[in-house]
């Protein structure tokens, strides 16, 4: 058996796969060298300034390891966020109602619940 990956954009063989993942919905591409780098500088400057959430699993394909984002949801860490709020409110802590939650904040909440995910 041969395993032959065809450049999804071209036609043409194809050195690689890559993830990546937009509103929520990952996805997997095969590419030649060139146009994987084409995407890797088109993304550059989002990637820059971007946070980084970590790394997901090892997807297999091409020739190069392809890593998958991280699957927690938006929705998820939306409503983490919000009842950890709501606690830290409860407590009388000073807790904005928007932004980035403080990391003091965030580590009392997960010291003082047992884990719920």
């Amino acid at each position: 058996m041969i395993h032959t990956l065809v450049d999804d954009l071209d036609g043409d063989l194809a050195d690689e796969s890559l993830g990546f993942e937009v509103d929520g919905v990952r996805y997997e591409i095969d590419l030649s060298a060139a146009n994987a780098q084409r995407l890797r500088e088109t993304l550059a400057p989002f990637v820059r300034a971007a946070r980084k959430v970590g790394r997901g699993p090892v997807a297999g394909g091409g020739r190069g390891r392809t890593y998958l984002p991280e699957r927690d949801s938006r929705r998820v860490s939306r409503a983490k966020n919000q009842a950890i709020r709501e606690w830290g409110q409860s407590l009388g802590y000073e807790v904005s109602a928007r932004g980035r939650l403080s990391r003091e904040l965030v580590a009392r909440y997960h010291a003082s619940s047992p884990p719920s995910d």
